[in-house]
């Protein structure tokens, strides 16, 4: 089988900041991250004296009475997103895939996941090494 080629290199599709293939621990998957390491980032100008926080946010609209604002920001955080307004989680350009169809091996009658040197089942994700040049 031959190894996969993938392509570790990327930016943001909101700030171009460069970005990097990074694979998760199991080899089983992989998630982009800045090259700093980070998974967010800030869009555009930040007020001066801004908030650094998510509760800070809310204390700063209720003080100033803006209770749309404050119930939009308090119904996402109470979600999970902690996100400021001026922040945004990095979104790697994907760029198109360099393996051709026809090298990706077959198991179990599906194609294999491509790893950093070999490829992964996606029924049982038994690893099959690569051939190396």
């Amino acid at each position: 089988m031959k190894a996969p080629t993938l392509t570790t290199r990327s930016a943001c599709e909101i700030c171009g900041i460069s970005m990097r293939r990074t694979w998760t621990d199991d080899l089983m998957d992989f998630r982009w991250r800045a090259e700093d390491g980070t998974i967010t980032g800030i869009a555009g100008d930040v007020p001066i004296g801004a908030p650094t926080s998510t509760p800070q946010l809310l204390e700063l609209l209720a003080e100033h009475g803006d209770m749309e604002a404050y119930s939009s920001v308090l119904v996402r955080y109470q979600l999970g997103d902690t996100l400021l307004p001026w922040e945004h989680h990095h979104r790697a350009v994907e760029p198109a895939s360099q393996i051709a169809p026809e090298d990706v091996p077959t198991c179990h009658g599906w194609p294999m996941r491509a790893a950093p040197g070999a490829w992964i089942c996606r029924v049982d994700h038994a690893i099959t090494p690569a051939e190396t040049p």
